[in-house]
């Protein structure tokens, strides 16, 4: 490519004299203008989400706020000096847990210390791309490109799920996805010359690896795998061969150290668990449903080919698309989400830089219509963000919501449910009405928000009423929020997510560090309360006899063995609920309804 200034004198002589809106397009989308404008047009509008993210009065969770609290817990570990895949396992790296708690000592303990962050891993991802984006685009796609990244990272919802899904459940996906988009763009598409372009280059991939290692393995593995891609197809890697061998070789020591040994061991331990995912039917009928999404994508692949075999683009176009295209597909399979490929917009800007060059040489393909109408794809992008954040900041600042007072969950906010529906179902007393009122809302998951929030409250009841200890918290459900929740200590040697598909843990592991045993009536995943429950059922029922009840939960405590029933476990037969909290002796769940 030609250099900005050989660039500029390029433009037409009737656009230069004549500065009308044309030519004003013609600079913003074919030149250069001042980095500052472009850092100041990219700028202003992530200020503006960031506002909108931090200027309400409560976190709003309004889907799997179990999975929020993941995040909180897993800070919560690292407050306390907990080594991650030590004291706590799980296949997820720990870099999203350590920006929480950066958090922590920013903005105190609490739930916005998620959001503080979010908004730190955005101002990095900003100045990072910033430093290899400005000498690959224009500066209207270069701000556009900006705004992508930055957003992705700081939109309240889940990539694939409705804009107004406002959950901040698994952030490592999205700072994931903002980091891989940054990695491509380095990779697929040629620089111009600057100073010091090349160093800068590698560094920021450099630290984009380094991120994505420690957020999600997956990510890492995609980021080194395009390293060989782009080094067989793009001549700006090839003129660079030590600084990108050595950044190769420094990933390999980075995922070979000594140090990252016990993450690995919870990667494979995950794999042999089932949590790695293969291709399967649904996957096939997953892309089938949204096939519309992808059709764009599958055709700019078809048009790379067909341009690169009339030698008006050159390969690196078609096996760049085409890698992209495979390897979001790939990070998708091992996400929960079942579409949404935002890496795949670089390939609008890949396209972007082929036909802008094209118009320049004034040869055939390149038109100012066309580079508008690629601009579409990211900023359908930006603007799904925008919408996301907009709506998050109107319903949180909004009324209709249940707000959390004391405890670490201070100002945490959930919609408020129509109450007692939680109450009618552990009550004894019968309820024609039951049945319609549990289906009148349809939360998608085994409990809403609001229901969840309600169950770790009369947790917490039961705890200030209960005797005994109870500073080591151990709760059979998928995520355990009390240790963050009350200030606690949690327990050494578990899982940080449980559920069917985690690795087992034995119970001299799981309860050695534990004081009491919480098991939910309501749990959030009923089918992983029952396993866990018939597998450590008998190991309970000798270390943990003493027994107290609530509306929706079962606290055992450690005391003398009770004797030991080695009859039939019962049957259920629904929930029979104490309506004191004094301890009680006798089989572990005899009124429990997860029993097998």
């Amino acid at each position: 490519m030609t250099a900005v200034a050989g660039e500029r004198d390029s433009l037409p002589r009737c656009l230069a004299a004549n500065p009308t809106i044309d030519g004003f397009l013609s600079t913003w989308l074919l030149f250069a203008a001042s980095p500052a404008k472009v850092l100041m047009l990219a700028a202003l509008p992530v200020a503006a989400v960031i506002w909108a993210l931090l200027s309400p009065p409560v976190v709003l969770s309004e889907e799997m706020t179990w999975d929020f609290l993941f995040n909180l817990a897993g800070a919560w570990h690292l407050h306390l000096g907990h080594v991650p895949h030590v004291d706590f396992h799980g296949p997820v790296g720990q870099l999203s847990f350590l920006l929480t708690d950066v958090g922590f000592h920013l903005v105190g303990v609490g739930p916005r210390a998620f959001l503080a962050g979010a908004v730190l891993v955005t101002v990095v991802l900003f100045v990072a791309a910033a430093a290899v984006t400005l000498r690959r685009l224009p500066p209207l796609p270069a701000a556009i490109f900006l705004m992508f990244v930055c957003l992705l990272a700081l939109m309240p919802a889940n990539v694939g799920d409705k804009p107004t899904a406002h959950t901040f459940a698994m952030s490592y996906n999205r700072y994931g996805w903002s980091c891989i988009s940054v990695l491509f763009l380095i990779l697929f598409l040629p620089p111009r010359p600057w100073r010091w372009g090349d160093a800068t280059d590698i560094a920021v991939a450099a630290g984009l690896l380094a991120a994505m290692f420690y957020l999600k393995m997956t990510y890492f593995l995609v980021g080194i795998a395009a390293l060989p891609v782009a080094g067989l197809v793009c001549a700006h890697v090839r003129d660079a061969p030590r600084g990108w061998c050595a950044l190769g070789l420094g990933a390999f020591a980075l995922a070979v150290a000594p140090v990252n040994r016990a993450y690995w061991a919870d990667l494979f331990a995950a794999a042999g668990a089932g949590q790695m995912r293969g291709v399967s039917t649904d996957y096939v009928d997953n892309f089938l449903q949204y096939k519309a999404e992808y059709a764009p994508y599958l055709a700019a692949l078809a048009v790379a080919l067909w341009m690169w075999r009339r030698k008006d683009a050159p390969l690196r176009l078609p096996v760049a698309t085409g890698f992209i295209l495979a390897a979001g597909a790939a990070l998708l399979s091992q996400n929960a989400q079942v579409h949404g490929l935002p890496a795949a917009v670089v390939i609008a800007f890949l396209f972007y830089a082929l036909l802008r060059e094209l118009h320049l040489q004034q040869r055939r393909g390149g038109s100012m219509g066309l580079l508008l109408a690629l601009l579409v794809f990211p900023l359908l992008s930006v603007g799904t963000s925008m919408a996301s954040l907009a709506s998050y900041n109107i319903e949180a600042s909004g009324h209709g919501l249940r707000t959390l007072r004391g405890t670490n969950l201070h100002g945490l906010a959930v919609p408020a449910d129509p109450p007692g529906l939680l109450a009618a179902f552990a009550g004894s007393r019968p309820d024609y009405h039951l049945l319609n009122r549990a289906r009148v809302a349809s939360p998608g998951y085994e409990l809403s928000s609001s229901e969840y929030v309600e169950t770790l409250l009369d947790a917490v009841a039961l705890l200030g009423k209960a005797p005994g200890r109870h500073d080591r918290i151990v709760v059979v459900d998928q995520v355990n929020p009390f240790p963050f929740m009350l200030g606690l200590a949690p327990p050494r040697g578990g899982n940080l997510w449980s559920g069917p598909d985690a690795p087992r843990r034995s119970p001299e592991k799981l309860f050695a560090d534990a004081d009491c045993v919480l098991i939910p009536k309501f749990s959030t995943y009923g089918l992983w309360t029952q396993q866990a429950l018939a597998m450590y059922r008998p190991y309970l029922e000798r270390h943990f006899p003493l027994r107290s009840e609530s509306e929706s939960w079962i606290l055992l405590r450690r005391g003398v063995a009770a004797a030991i029933d080695d009859g039939p476990p019962p049957t259920p037969e629904g929930l029979t609920v104490s309506r004191n909290a004094g301890p009680r002796k006798g089989p572990l769940m005899s009124a429990a309804p997860f029993v097998p």
